[in-house]
């Protein structure tokens, strides 16, 4: 069995989300908080290596129109430098809602998002993921 990486990125912090072995449920994993993209690249390739991963999905921050943004391009940019430096798919998934979504979850659970930034990356990946993963059975790609 193998799994998937998720990825909400930031500027300064990168939510990261996993699937279980069966890619039936994603569910976060860390939050890497990086200086420079080589080094973030270079945590990631660990994560990929030690948890199995076979593709990696990151997610796409469209604006509400769905038109690209400043963002957009960075965004862009990192899942190309990703793709030219692991040897497994990357993929991008459109991600517009799930900060919100995090922040919904965050206050359901009685804590404040501002205070819990990095949960927040993590649940905005896990979302990312579970949105791939569920168009995929959907699309029966598995």
């Amino acid at each position: 069995m193998s799994r998937y990486l998720g990825i909400d990125f930031g500027e300064k912090r990168v939510g990261v989300a996993i699937t279980d072995p069966t890619r039936t449920i994603a569910q976060p994993l860390k939050t890497i908080s990086y200086t420079s993209l080589k080094k973030l690249v270079t945590e990631i390739k660990t994560l990929l290596n030690e948890k199995q991963v076979v593709k990696v999905i990151v997610g796409l921050p469209l604006s509400m129109k769905g038109s690209d943004s400043a963002q957009t391009r960075v965004v862009r940019e990192f899942a190309e430098r990703l793709r030219k430096s692991c040897a497994v798919p990357v993929e991008l998934i459109d991600e517009r809602l799930t900060t919100v979504q995090a922040h919904q979850v965050m206050h359901q659970m009685g804590k404040k998002p501002s205070r819990h930034r990095e949960k927040v990356d993590q649940i905005a990946a896990q979302y990312i993921l579970q949105t791939y993963i569920d168009r995929e059975k959907i699309r029966g790609d598995r």
